[in-house]
């Protein structure tokens, strides 16, 4: 890694206004055709999450942040306990140095900690490379639903299908239903 980074895990009623903040700012660079969403301390695009990993440097900037909740989600009729992960981030000056790869190794653990059976996310065509090499899974042929919001707060609910990835936590890839994904509600 090209600096220093001190990592933690927070619980989200830790965070103050400015750890907001900082969060949205690293987000509002990583994903700079949705930085329209990241002002303020609104560091989010759906639900918040229940644990944040943050690297930061050593004068407090925000460099690396991933956010987890639990939740059911119905797969093909079952319900399923989830560790749902997003908001994904690093700086784009760090991508490509081992950062991105150490805070999915430190996403990981929180998911064993929380001890749900499997990691959940929704991740771009572009992306889906980097983290199948994290271990994650695509689910070949995946339709989710979900409801997501737009930047002014109207909900809406929209289907996707590809891109939805899961990491085996405590159940076996195996064990993953098939079927369609209804997260009866946001993602984080």
């Amino acid at each position: 890694m090209t600096e220093d980074i001190r990592w933690e895990v927070v619980e989200e009623s830790t965070l103050s206004l400015p750890d907001h903040e900082a969060i949205a700012a690293l987000l509002g660079q990583a994903f700079p055709d949705w930085s329209h969403w990241y002002v303020g301390g609104r560091d989010y695009a759906g639900m918040q999450p229940e644990r944040r990993v943050i690297g930061r440097s050593e004068d407090g900037v925000v460099l690396a942040h991933v956010g987890i909740r639990r939740m059911f989600i119905t797969v093909g009729g079952e319900d399923v306990l989830v560790g749902d992960t997003g908001i994904v981030a690093v700086s784009p000056r760090l991508q490509g140095t081992g950062v991105g790869r150490e805070l999915m190794t430190r996403t990981h653990a929180v998911l064993e900690g929380l001890r749900v059976p499997y990691g959940f996310l929704g991740a771009g065509e572009n992306r889906i490379p980097f983290y199948a090499r994290m271990g994650w899974h695509e689910i070949d042929g995946a339709v989710g639903t979900f409801s997501a919001f737009t930047a002014d707060g109207a909900g809406i609910s929209e289907t996707e299908q590809g891109g939805w990835m899961v990491l085996p936590v405590a159940e076996r890839l195996e064990d993953w239903p098939a079927g369609p994904i209804w997260l009866n509600g946001q993602q984080v």
